[in-house]
């Protein structure tokens, strides 16, 4: 599908509200940004809850030129292969998954993932840091350690043309770790996503993390196609949209990655797993 104007394409925007006038806010400054989001909702993100798929799902509908949905899979004591299917059917671009019960790569989510791999949907992973929260003592998990980075090394090895996208590519706690596993694992990808993250990058530091181990120069900086832009924005709070889009250019543009593949970061990376096309900004 053609989006006429749209330059961006952004992962990572929560659906923390359905109120009208909220949603208009957040479509008028997608369209002045030129921009296309990804919106996920779901139920047991801890200690609160987002709007539940299928309102998520509805609401993208009314906003058909600036919002996609994703939904969020409940990756819980069981998790049904079935969700994908229900929630594939339904027209969603891909799924979230935060919160696990268990570290992702338990035995019981792997036939999700392989249902998400056979339906062709990306998948975002929330990994890294995540604030204590009253549900931390109900549940008594190990919340870094289910979500840390390295789980999803089983999955992308497992499910090799699954696309995978590290939220957050696992905050300062992992941020060097989970470096080394982008440049490694050719389907696993991430965002820079989130206020404490993208403002605190440093170009120094982004291009230490993306040189080549092997190389002294990679004049193609082909180890940047593995980022994406996500930016950890709310319905509520739809500035950090903009904020986040203009972190990253600053950023790329510091570090002289060439334009094609800011391009590619940008939004044609995503939007070509998910079928949509993407004009080029004259």
């Amino acid at each position: 599908m053609k989006y006429e104007n749209k330059y961006h394409l952004d992962i990572h925007v929560h659906c923390d509200s359905g109120d009208p006038a909220k949603l208009d806010f957040l479509a008028e400054t997608c369209r002045s940004r030129h921009t296309i989001i990804c919106l996920s909702g779901g139920l047991r993100y801890g200690g609160h809850d987002f709007l539940p798929n299928d309102e998520v799902i509805a609401i993208c509908k009314r906003y058909p030129d600036c919002f996609l949905p994703l939904a969020k899979l409940d990756l819980w004591e069981t998790a049904d292969p079935a969700e994908v299917y229900h929630y594939a059917e339904k027209g969603v671009k891909g799924f979230k998954c935060i919160y696990p019960y268990y570290e992702y790569d338990h035995d019981i989510y792997m036939p999700v993932y392989e249902a998400a791999a056979k339906c062709n949907l990306p998948l975002l992973f929330h990994t890294g840091n995540y604030r204590p929260n009253p549900a931390d003592e109900l549940y008594r998990r190990p919340v870094l350690k289910n979500m840390h980075p390295i789980n999803l090394d089983r999955i992308a090895r497992s499910f090799q043309s699954l696309k995978l996208v590290m939220a957050h590519m696992g905050t300062r706690i992992f941020q060097a770790e989970a470096s080394q596993y982008l440049k490694m694992l050719p389907n696993l990808y991430a965002d820079l996503g989130g206020c404490g993250q993208w403002l605190r990058m440093q170009p120094a530091d982004l291009a230490e993390m993306f040189k080549p181990d092997t190389l002294e120069c990679d004049c193609t900086m082909k180890n940047y196609r593995k980022l994406v832009l996500g930016s950890d924005a709310y319905v509520t709070y739809p500035q950090i949209i903009g904020e986040g889009a203009d972190h990253y250019l600053r950023l790329l543009r510091r570090i002289g990655v060439p334009q094609d593949v800011i391009g590619d970061i940008m939004g044609k990376t995503v939007a070509s797993w998910m079928g949509v096309e993407l004009d080029t900004p004259e």
